[in-house]
Formats: structure tokens, C-alpha cells, sequence
């Protein structure tokens, strides 16, 4: 599949942080002119800031080993876990995405409670193995190794199942465009996982807001609900707050709500 010019642009980006438009032009074959437009768009998306004649990528998202995430910024993830479990409720049916912090929370599970779960990670499947009180669902697919989670081979089959509430996780967010991942064939799965659920929970550290990753994979007005931590840049938060969202803070240390943007539910 041929790349958009966008897409071209940042990936000269992320090797070369500041390029002039002449460089652009030349790189991609095309006019000074389309460079210019395409650099016009990206920076209302907050990819790259315009500068006379050069184009700057803004602070990006990188791509890093399952592992290696898994101990990144442990306890506002254990944190966000405490506050997402209140949402489950025995004989719920729920989705839980690949991602560390869902991965956290799928660790502290109560081993009484009884679910049907939908995941394409295997380190969840694994850890869920140890409870025979939950039902688990491995979607088909491809294995991705960098995050130990099946790539759907065929999306739309899971429209066959319906959720209660799906646990989302993400590479990079922002204001508007939402939750971001740096493939497409992640955002796939987590499209196909959110649109059978009545409840779409997005769970993210600090380290994600106002990070750029190129692949939207839910938009801010999909999401129901987002929980992160005290170290959330405040400014962004309110502004995701904006839209209408249930936005809620959580203490990183002592693990209690200290902020409740927008509040549906009462714990």
C-alpha cells in the first residue's frame, strides 16, 4: 500500500527531527506547494510545528519492547489499575486490550470474581489461566511479537460478540484526535475490540498525553471514560474534559481519586 504524503513526512521525520521544505520537496517528488499544505495539516494535528521554511517534529512516542514497558512508570499504572477494577462487576463481559497498564490491572484481579473475557494478549491469557473463574476468548490472528498480542486476522469477526466494557490502552494521546498507536494493524485490533462494547475505558500514564504517534485508533468522542495519573499535564486534561469525557485522576502514591471530570459513577 502506497503511503499518504503525511505519513512520508513523518517518517522522514522521526530520522531527521528538523528538515527544510526544499529537503521535503525533494525527498518526496512533489511541489513546494503540496510539502506546504501537508505540513499545514500535520501541524493542526500538534505532529510537527511550522517554522520559516522549516518543518519541526514535535515530541514523539517510541517504540519499545513489551518488557521494557511493563516496569515504565509501574506504580501510576498500578495506581489507574486500582481505580479501573471498580468497574467490574461479576458475569461482566469484558475486553481487555494488549497494554501494560490493562495488564496491571488483569494481575489484580480478584480470583472470585466470575467473567467472560475477550483479549488478544497473551500475557493476560496466560495470567488468566491461573483462575477458573474467568472465561477467556483468544481472538484469531498473527502474532506480534513486540507487545506479545494476536493482530486480528479477520476484524470483523468479532462483531459476532458483544461486550460490557472494553479496557483500552495507547502509545500516545492528544487533544482532539484522541488515542494514537504507531501501526495500523494495532489500531485494528483495538477498533475491532471497542466497537462491541457498551463502555469504552481508556487507560493511560502521564508518559502518553501529548505525545505524537501517527495511527488514531479511538477517537476523543468514542471514549466514555479516561483514567491516568496525577502527573497528567493539567492543561490537556481539561481540555479532554471538554468534550464531555469522564476524565478521572488518580494519586499515584496513595491510589485515590483526587480529580472527577464530567462523573457518571460513584464508587
Amino acid at each position: 500500500m502506497r503511503k499518504d504524503k503525511q505519513a512520508q513526512i513523518i517518517e522522514i521525520m522521526q530520522a531527521k527531527k528538523i528538515i527544510s521544505i526544499k529537503e521535503l520537496s525533494e525527498l518526496l517528488n512533489c511541489t513546494d506547494m503540496t510539502v506546504r499544505r501537508n505540513l499545514d495539516k500535520l501541524q493542526e494535528m500538534n505532529f510537527i510545528q511550522r517554522k520559516h521554511g522549516f518543518a519541526v517534529l514535535q515530541e514523539n512516542a517510541e517504540e519499545t519492547d513489551y518488557y521494557v514497558q511493563i516496569d515504565e512508570n509501574k506504580k501510576e499504572k498500578q495506581a489507574i489499575a486500582t481505580i479501573a477494577l471498580k468497574y467490574l462487576l461479576p458475569y461482566k463481559s469484558i475486553c481487555f486490550d494488549s497494554g501494560t497498564t490493562i495488564q496491571q490491572m488483569v494481575t489484580m484481579l480478584p480470583n472470585d470474581m466470575p467473567l467472560s473475557v475477550i483479549t488478544p494478549s497473551l500475557t493476560a491469557a496466560m495470567t488468566l489461566s491461573n483462575n477458573s473463574n474467568v472465561q477467556v476468548l483468544l481472538p484469531t490472528g498473527f502474532l506480534n511479537h513486540a507487545n506479545r498480542s494476536i493482530l486480528l486476522e479477520e476484524p470483523e469477526q468479532i462483531l459476532k460478540y458483544k461486550a460490557d466494557i472494553a479496557f483500552i490502552s495507547c502509545r500516545a494521546f492528544r487533544v482532539p484526535g484522541g488515542a494514537f498507536e504507531h501501526t495500523q494493524t494495532l489500531t485494528t485490533t483495538k477498533k475491532a475490540l471497542a466497537s462491541i462494547a457498551a463502555k469504552r475505558i481508556l487507560l493511560l500514564d502521564y508518559s502518553k498525553w501529548d505525545v505524537n504517534s501517527l495511527c488514531n485508533s479511538i477517537n476523543l468522542n468514542d471514549l466514555h471514560t479516561i483514567i491516568t495519573d496525577d502527573k497528567a499535564p493539567a492543561e490537556s486534561v481539561k481540555k479532554a474534559a471538554d468534550f464531555g469525557t469522564e476524565i478521572i485522576i488518580v494519586d499515584s502514591e496513595t491510589k485515590k481519586i483526587i480529580e472527577h471530570y464530567n462523573k457518571e459513577k460513584e464508587f
